[in-house]
């Protein structure tokens, strides 16, 4: 491990140890870097299995995390309505991070969306500092994003929620920092190809070539040192072979992630099978949108499920070891249609090489990525779902692939 003296910015929102999609691909993004790294950050609440990964972690003695104000007083929701004092502290975070850059002499800016207006951040200073260089990150792409006009679940909020969730939109998921990061960061960071292409064909800026030009495609990856990533590694490929099946999902169901295919598909099993709860059962860690719940309990399905709430990072990692399938529901979108969004579990599913039960499209990232790796999945027919069903309750199968280029310390640096 080599850290020189040369010194980087970086604007999050978020950053670890709060546990979150963004902050650690963020994190990830940086630590291989032999740049030290100062992060302006909103504080929230601490995953404890990330700190203690970061304790063992040699990389991240080179972050400076300097914290303006606080995560959950900045983003608003359900459990925060209060807008203008998130704006107010959205306003306080890009101050703080033109403050932290007038401290020092950086040479690089790295922002990462979402929350979006961290790319407002480091525009404000490209603008003022033409030699800056820019690194633009992003996750899920905002710009003509299908979760953004999704009518089937609009239509479930009431009006007050309904006005709630536009707003949420435009002040967190604003495509217009989005459109400007495309523009005018000197270098865009994808996290799979397909995003990429989405977002090239969406940007909608002249320059093309010179778009292309400046973009790399950087896949969510492993950190070997950690313990997290050690078990799942360790423990990969293990099957109890003993019912019922435990078959898990770690994350939200919500908008696009559409199960009806995989509900319609246990509704004709349960018919065939009386007992089928005795073969498996689905546990769900996360939210699951209100009308999936109320639909398993009018078909009566309920003996079939279990559902938690969200787990820490380390809990979700061992119940995924503990489980026999790894269940994925990816983004269900029109025929036709650009699909750039990749469920992050994926990693760790793919790490531990069990069976994935996935509902898919042959458009989507999470598709490509299990194909590569010679899994079997479903797309949008509960009858190829009730085949595979059928499959791993008679036989688990075992897979034995090398996952080295998911390595943190393999893949291409951002720098």
């Amino acid at each position: 491990m080599t850290i020189t003296n040369k010194k980087l910015l970086a604007f999050t929102g978020a950053f670890v140890p709060f546990n979150d999609t963004v902050t650690l691909m963020s994190y990830k993004h940086l630590r291989v870097l032999d740049h030290q790294v100062d992060v302006v950050a909103l504080h929230g609440k601490e995953d404890d299995s990330i700190v203690e990964e970061l304790k063992n972690d040699p990389y991240y003695q080179k972050f400076n995390i300097l914290y303006v104000a606080s995560y959950d007083k900045t983003i608003t929701g359900l459990s925060n309505k209060n807008v203008v004092m998130g704006i107010y502290n959205i306003i306080k975070y890009i101050k703080g991070c033109l403050k932290q850059f007038d401290k020092e002499n950086y040479n690089i800016i790295y922002s990462s969306s979402i929350p979006s207006f961290t790319h407002l951040a480091a525009y404000i200073i490209k603008l003022k500092h033409k030699d800056v260089h820019w690194i633009a990150a992003f996750s899920d792409p905002l710009i003509n994003s299908p979760y953004k006009k999704d009518d089937e679940r609009i239509k479930e909020y009431n009006p007050i929620i309904r006005f709630g969730f536009f707003l949420y939109i435009f002040i967190y998921m604003n495509d217009i920092y989005e459109k400007i990061a495309m523009k005018h960061a000197d270098k865009l960071v994808f996290i799979s190809e397909q995003q990429r292409l989405f977002m090239l064909n969406n940007a909608k800026v002249k320059e093309t070539a010179n778009l292309i030009a400046k973009t790399t495609v950087v896949p969510l990856t492993y950190i070997k040192e950690w313990m997290v990533y050690q078990k799942l590694l360790a423990n990969s490929s293990r099957s109890k072979k003993q019912y019922p099946l435990i078959a898990a999902h770690f994350g939200r169901i919500y908008g696009l992630r559409k199960i009806d295919v995989f509900i319609n598909a246990l509704i004709r099993l349960k018919y065939k099978i009386p007992n089928l709860h005795q073969f498996i059962v689905f546990h769900f860690y996360g939210e699951v949108s209100e009308r999936y719940l109320k639909r398993i309990k009018e078909e009566n399905l309920e003996s079939l499920f279990m559902f938690y709430d969200k787990v820490s990072y380390a809990e979700a990692n061992d119940k995924m070891i503990n489980c026999d399938i790894l269940l994925l529901f990816d983004t269900i979108t029109n025929k036709g249609e650009q699909q750039p969004f990749l469920p992050s579990k994926t990693l760790e599913y793919l790490l531990l090489r069990k069976p994935i039960l996935a509902l898919t499209q042959n458009n989507s990232p999470a598709f490509e990525l299990l194909q590569s790796y010679g899994h079997n999945f479903c797309t949008d027919k509960s009858d190829e779902m009730i085949t595979y069903i059928m499959t791993l309750i008679k036989d688990l199968p075992s897979y034995n692939y090398d996952v080295s280029n998911l390595d943190n310390e393999n893949v291409e640096k951002i720098v």
